[in-house]
């Protein structure tokens, strides 16, 4: 194939060593993950870019962003279809207990609970009817959580092996034929398993998101790049999110699988005209910031080079399977996600994740039942999600350009010398925010406090949640560049793993230790955790020195015929 990855990579070593020398004046090594962002008070474009036309960083700045807003609106419909089932469990229940869920729009849950502060979800099953078994109805939110998880250990390695952009396209088929399947559903099982296949699909966006964004963005992009993605997943949750429970009560909840469905189709097509194939492989040198290649003085990256590689084509930009199959490099893949399970980082980033996830999920499927005991008409409990509103403009200033800002400041403290640790200063808020949201959200929903007290704590739990996800999954590629996919499936897939047993007894949790005690809980293990913050911030560098190595720097390929850098 003309354009199989090893043919380019054997062009590439031929052209340079016709055309180049070493220059092995001044080795050093540095840790892996480590890199100098700025040489002579200017910043340094890492990873370095190669003279190919067809590399991905070398896509114009318009190209990338493109891009971005074409898998931010795929990951939105995705997490929008996770969260809004969530808050339609009430209406699950009676639907699979046989009971007409229109009758949530008389229903009066706060008289059902006789004034008790520990209401019963089973209380809206009518008296004498056999409620549906609620462990199974609750996993109508939870098991795209885990199929997400175990997809994300198949999804990365395929995406080495034949390329991000395919993966991305049938994982796109997956989620909205398993939206229709879900809206055609006879049977809660036949629900269930139409809930796996959209949870499937959902993989992309938490395995394969991040990975294009690392092939496509340097570094001091990529905290804006995710909190854009992340940000933006609210205008579609928000609107979703208040129109379920009404189109639910007033209409059929079938026709949201059918909305979302349609809506996926539209995301899938323009993933088809506008996503860029962007796998690939970079030596641990091009990905510390190191000149490989020369630059003439005031340059930033290497010329492009076509004759030596060939221009970008259209075929090479969206088409499929053009850089061949790399089959080796996903089994490898494989093994390295073995091998960083249990590198400190990775522990640490997947429990705290998983905590948040655990946490978001619990506050989503419980938010319409704690305005029901308030007396709301369910057609209403869709504004629970108000609070989406305020938290994703803050997660995009907070989790984007002040995070960049944060961490570049701390680099230039150090003297230009960019550590991964930097991004943890800016998990401080984010893990305060989650507690005090759960004691908030806990002893609102506890005591029956006026309605706007529970959308605060669910405002600060949806905050630190969306930003913990961003920030975490930056500082994960860049502690371990090399190994970004493998990081990432470790902590992608574990935590929504981790997440879906303890999310599918929630609603029990709640019926037996109440809201406060459930929430403290929460809060508890989100305190234990966030001692992982200063932690890996002072040890890091020497976790990733004893689990990943050094890589040389200093290293420069020099014109032999000119005798000058290019």
């Amino acid at each position: 194939m003309e354009y199989e990855r090893d043919i380019v990579d054997e062009k590439r070593s031929q052209a340079y060593e016709s055309k180049f020398e070493s220059d092995d004046e001044d080795k050093v090594e540095q840790a892996v993950g480590s890199t100098n962002l700025f040489e002579n008070g200017e910043m340094k474009l890492i990873p370095m870019p190669t003279p190919d036309p067809k590399d991905p960083l070398n896509l114009s700045e318009k190209r990338k962003w493109i891009a971005i807003g074409v898998i931010s609106f795929f990951g939105s419909l995705a997490l929008a279809a996770e969260i809004i089932i969530g808050s339609l469990i009430p209406v699950f229940l009676l639907e699979y207990s046989g009971v007409d869920p229109h009758t949530l729009n008389t229903f009066n849950f706060a008289a059902s609970s006789g004034g008790s502060i520990n209401f019963n979800p089973l209380s809206v099953i009518p008296p004498g009817v056999t409620p549906a078994p609620i462990e199974q109805v609750s996993m109508l939110a939870t098991i795209p959580l885990l199929t997400n998880g175990i997809a994300s250990y198949f999804l990365v390695p395929l995406s080495i092996g034949i390329g991000r952009r395919p993966v991305m396209l049938l994982m796109g088929v997956c989620a909205w034929v398993g939206g229709l399947w879900a809206g055609l559903s006879s049977s809660l099982y036949s629900h269930l398993a139409a809930r796996a296949l959209m949870g499937l699909g959902a993989g992309a966006v938490e395995a394969l998101i991040p990975l294009i964004i690392q092939d496509m963005m340097f570094i001091h992009q990529r905290n804006k790049a995710m909190s854009t993605i992340v940000s933006s997943q609210g205008i579609i949750i928000i609107s979703l999110g208040i129109a379920a429970p009404y189109v639910a009560a007033v209409g059929d909840w079938r026709w949201l699988y059918f909305i979302t469905s349609g809506a996926g189709i539209v995301a899938w097509i323009l993933m088809i005209a506008f996503l860029p194939e962007t796998r690939w492989k970079r030596s641990k040198e091009e990905l510390s910031g190191q000149k490989i290649y020369g630059l003439e003085p005031g340059e930033k990256r290497p010329r492009l080079d076509p004759d030596t590689y060939g221009p970008r084509t259209f075929k090479t930009t969206i088409g499929l399977f053009q850089y061949g199959f790399t089959f080796k490099d996903a089994g490898r893949s494989m093994l390295d996600t073995l091998r960083t399970t249990f590198f400190p980082a990775v522990v640490w980033a997947t429990l705290g994740n998983s905590a948040f996830v655990i946490i978001n999920q619990a506050a989503q499927q419980l938010g319409s039942f704690a305005l029901l005991a308030q007396g709301w008409q369910f057609k209403y409990t869709g504004l629970i999600v108000l609070p989406f509103v305020l938290a994703t403009v803050m997660v995009y200033f907070l989790g984007g350009p002040l995070s960049d800002k944060v961490s570049l400041t701390i680099t230039k403290w150090h003297g230009g010398v960019r550590e991964p640790e930097y991004h943890l200063p800016n998990l401080i808020i984010p893990f305060f925010s989650g507690v005090i949201g759960c004691f908030i959200f806990g002893y609102a929903a506890e005591n029956n406090v006026h309605w706007a007290v529970i959308m605060a704590g669910s405002f600060f739990i949806i905050f630190a949640f969306l930003t913990v996800l961003t920030v975490i999954n930056v500082y994960m590629v860049e502690s371990y560049p090399m190994w970004a996919g493998p990081v990432l499936v470790n902590v992608s897939s574990m935590r929504l793993i981790i997440a879906f047993f303890f999310s599918s007894t929630i609603t029990t949790w709640v019926i037996e230790k109440g809201f406060l005690g459930t929430f403290a809980v929460y809060a508890e293990a989100l305190i234990v955790l966030s001692l992982g913050i200063p932690a890996l911030y002072f040890t890091g560098k020497k976790i990733r020195i004893w689990t990943a190595g050094s890589v040389e720097k200093g290293t420069v390929l020099k014109k032999v015929d000119s005798g000058r850098s290019v």
